[in-house]
């Protein structure tokens, strides 16, 4: 409601990194949000410069060419408050002006096309080939491997790839891979 305070729990990150989440208070009042971590405040936008995408790790806010997911505890009441729907987005990019004064856009995760598919499947049947393969030396392998792991992960961090898919695309890569052989003393 117009006027009244309205405060979230949430953890903070930024996409692809891997350190810790801070734990932080949204508040939303006046057509403005405001995070604070302890007795310190982190941001303070205007609701209506925040570009708000919902994905299954949280609801992802572009503001000032920068991103961040907040993890919010209430996701129904903060996308109510946002003006957006909390269901992760899989349609068509719309405008959601739910909310008076708020541009913010749902912004879908596009599935890879089939080129990029077809790519990722073409360089995981290279590397396995490679595997075997002695002319190759490991190193190159290991390196070739691990690039392609880094950008399926990106891939996915950002939307691109649905669940289903990276975990298939994630296991096979990974199966390639023997794990340790152990023999007895």
């Amino acid at each position: 409601m117009e006027g009244e305070l309205s405060s979230f729990n949430a953890r903070l990150r930024l996409p692809g990194r891997t350190r810790l989440p801070l734990g932080v208070e949204v508040d939303i009042l006046h057509e403005r949000m405001t995070l604070t971590a302890g007795d310190r405040t982190v941001a303070d936008w205007p609701l209506e410069l925040l570009d708000v995408t919902v994905l299954a790790d949280g609801f992802h806010i572009k503001v000032d060419d920068e991103e961040m997911v907040l993890s919010v505890t209430d996701t129904a009441r903060f996308a109510a408050e946002l003006g957006v729907d909390s269901r992760p987005s899989r349609g068509i990019a719309s405008e959601n002006p739910t909310r008076t004064g708020l541009s913010s856009r749902i912004m879908v995760p596009s599935e890879p096309d089939l080129a990029q598919l077809e790519e990722l499947r073409t360089r995981i049947t290279e590397i396995a080939r490679n595997l075997t393969s002695e002319t190759v030396a490991p190193e190159t392998v290991f390196a070739d491997w691990l690039s392609l792991l880094k950008e399926i992960n990106r891939l996915h961090g950002e939307g691109s790839l649905s669940n289903p898919l990276y975990y298939q695309l994630n296991t096979h890569l990974l199966d390639l891979i023997p794990g340790p052989a152990f023999s007895p003393v």
